[in-house]
């Protein structure tokens, strides 16, 4: 009996498609959702996705990927399991499929456990692309080598990709510098500090995504090696002196006798 079950519920998880009404295609991408929404804005979304995906090296175009957003609470009861809380759930490898919470279509945007609409950065097109992006990750990498990945690796590089142009990397390395609290994975719930680092590998260092799979440095490590490097950097570079300054400091020639 408990066998029949676990079946029946893994089965869900691969095809759940009958409990949500309306979709949109795209060429890579099908958005599904248990509320009705303007197929021209889902399809604006699965734009925005498809594009943040195909900067990735990982992405394969012989894939195609399904989003499911469950609005109504028993769904994500159900299909979230455990992690009803969170924004988003991925199952890779059992499925490709991945599932959201309540979202507003029109708005591109994510609606948070509280009810409340998330802002900022974080777009409802955001919230889909890095639970797609741990789907790529995870088929690149491999599940085994995935599952024993350092967590900035695992969740900085789908952040890096679902961020796409919007990341600031001056104004995140400022926050890391300063232990700012966006910086405090647990304490404020973002993959920030991750994201800094990995930017700082892939685009500072420029490695490779293969090489920040295959030969992951220890967090610390990369932490460690910014921080060396900023203090480097301040003692190569004195304050610069304004003109101002630079007259003050003239020499004072004694009067002759």
């Amino acid at each position: 009996m408990l066998i029949a079950v676990l079946i029946s519920y893994l089965s869900l998880l691969c095809f759940p498609q009958s409990f949500f009404r309306w979709s949109v295609t795209s060429a890579h991408l099908t958005l599904y959702s248990d509320s009705s929404f303007p197929p021209e804005e889902g399809k604006k979304i699965l734009e925005l996705v498809e594009a943040k995906l195909a900067a990735s090296p990982l992405f394969s175009p012989q894939m195609h990927h399904s989003i499911f957003i469950c609005n109504a609470r028993w769904r994500r009861l159900v299909l979230f399991n455990r992690q009803y809380r969170v924004g988003g759930v991925n199952y890779y490898p059992l499925t490709s499929n991945v599932f959201l919470r309540d979202a507003v279509i029109g708005e591109n945007r994510l609606v948070s456990q509280s009810g409340n609409v998330v802002q900022g950065d974080r777009t409802l097109d955001y919230f889909i692309t890095h639970e797609l992006a741990h789907t790529i990750t995870k088929k690149a990498a491999g599940w085994y080598r995935h599952l024993n990945l350092p967590e900035y690796v695992s969740e900085g590089y789908p952040d890096y990709v679902a961020k796409g142009n919007s990341f600031d990397y001056e104004k995140a390395k400022q926050a890391f510098l300063s232990e700012a609290p966006e910086m405090d994975r647990w304490g404020s719930g973002l993959y920030l500090r991750y994201h800094f680092l990995v930017a700082y590998l892939l685009d500072k260092k420029k490695q490779s995504v293969q090489e920040l799979f295959e030969n992951p440095m220890e967090q610390k490590a990369v932490e460690d090696e910014i921080r060396a490097e900023v203090q480097v950097g301040n003692i190569q570079s004195p304050p610069s002196i304004s003109l101002a300054e630079s007259q003050n400091c003239t020499p004072q020639h004694p009067e002759s006798p």
